[in-house]
């Protein structure tokens, strides 16, 4: 077996195991709905995980199943994924993103703080959900930002 081809089989192996996670969380969060009575929290988070990772698993599976036949396909995405530049640039945007989801997280707990001491209004409902969502999307908009600037800095 060949170094391209044992990558691509740890590459499938990572994406039946993201799938079975998926299928699993899936399953129990289904089940946790069904059957599960007086919960403390929604059992479809649960599902909604499941689905995730079904896609991620999927999708996976997708792309490294259908590179399999091609060597070059597979070389080159060895290359890609490999090359010094490349990683540099996902470690940099990842840094700049890491910091960004930092001080978002760090300006929730702080208004939190202030809401406790009726400072400031509590973060609840609609307002509450879209600062959660802001907090993973700001973040990976960072990421890919900062990831396509310095691919198209040469």
């Amino acid at each position: 077996m060949t170094d391209s081809s044992k990558w691509v089989a740890a590459k499938v192996r990572m994406g039946y195991i993201l799938l079975g996670a998926g299928i699993g969380a899936f399953t129990v969060g289904a089940a946790l709905e069904r059957w599960g009575g007086d919960l403390p929290f929604d059992a479809r988070i649960l599902s909604g995980l499941g689905i995730f990772l079904l896609g991620v698993g999927a999708a996976r599976l997708l792309v490294y199943r259908l590179m399999r036949g091609d060597r070059q396909a597979v070389k080159r995405q060895m290359v890609e994924e490999r090359d010094e530049r490349s990683v540099m640039l996902r470690n940099k945007a990842g840094n700049r993103a890491f910091w960004v989801s930092l001080a978002l997280g760090y300006v929730g707990l702080m208004w939190a703080s202030f809401a406790s001491n009726d400072q400031l209004p509590v973060l609840e409902g609609d307002v509450l959900w879209f600062f959660l969502v802001a907090l993973v999307v700001i973040p990976f908009v960072v990421y890919l930002a900062t990831y396509l600037m310095g691919l198209n800095r040469d």
